[in-house]
C-alpha cells in the first residue's frame, strides 16, 4: 500500500498531475510520453503559482516565473503536436514503461513534506525535474519520432539546469528550523 502523501499547499497540484499523468495513453511510445508530459508541465505550472502566491524568496519567485513561461510553451508545443497526429486505434502497453519514473517522482515529491513554501518548491519541484528527465530518457531509448526526440532532448537540457540551479539555490539558503509551537 502507498504510504498517504503530507498534506502541503502542493498537495492538490501533486494529486492533480499524478493522476492524469498515470491516466494517459497513446498509441505508441512517442504518444505516451508527450499525453504524460502535458499533465506533468501543467504540474510545473500550477505548483509555481503556489510558490508565487505564498512564497517570498525573489530568486524562487524567478524560477516559478520562468518555470511557468517554459512549461505553458512546452504543453501548447505537445498539443499541437498531438493535434497533427494521425488518429490511432489502440492504446499500447508503452505507459507501462514509464510507471517506474512516474512512481519514483511521486515517491520523491510526497517525502517532501516540511519547509516553508519556498524550500517545499524548489525541493518538489527537483524531483519533478527529475521524472522528466527520467521519461525523456525512457522515450528516447524507444527511438521516439523525430519532433518527440527534439522535445524529450530539450526537456532533458532545460529541467537539467533547472535542477542545478534549484540545487545553487538550496545550498545558500538552508531550510529554516521548524517552529515551536
Amino acid at each position: 500500500m502507498a504510504p498517504e502523501m503530507a498534506q502541503t499547499p502542493y498537495s492538490a497540484s501533486e494529486t492533480k498531475m499524478h493522476d492524469a499523468m498515470m491516466a494517459a495513453n497513446g498509441a505508441d511510445a512517442s504518444e505516451v510520453w508527450a499525453r504524460k508530459m502535458i499533465p506533468h508541465h501543467q504540474g510545473a505550472v500550477d505548483m509555481s503559482e503556489v510558490v508565487l502566491r505564498d512564497g517570498t524568496d525573489p530568486d524562487i519567485r524567478r524560477m516559478a516565473e520562468k518555470t511557468i513561461e517554459m512549461q505553458t510553451k512546452d504543453v501548447a508545443e505537445l498539443q499541437h503536436w498531438l493535434q497533427d497526429r494521425p488518429a490511432a486505434d489502440a492504446a499500447s502497453s508503452a505507459e507501462t514503461d514509464f510507471m517506474p519514473a512516474e512512481t519514483k517522482m511521486k515517491d520523491a515529491m510526497m517525502a517532501v513534506s516540511e519547509g516553508d513554501a519556498d524550500h517545499l518548491w524548489a525541493r518538489k519541484m527537483i524531483a519533478h525535474h527529475q521524472g522528466a528527465i527520467e521519461m525523456s530518457r525512457t522515450v528516447l531509448a524507444a527511438d521516439p519520432q523525430a519532433q518527440i526526440r527534439m522535445m524529450a532532448q530539450k526537456t532533458i537540457d532545460s529541467q537539467s539546469a533547472e535542477i542545478h540551479e534549484m540545487q545553487a539555490w538550496l545550498s545558500t539558503h538552508p531550510t529554516p528550523p521548524a517552529r515551536q509551537g
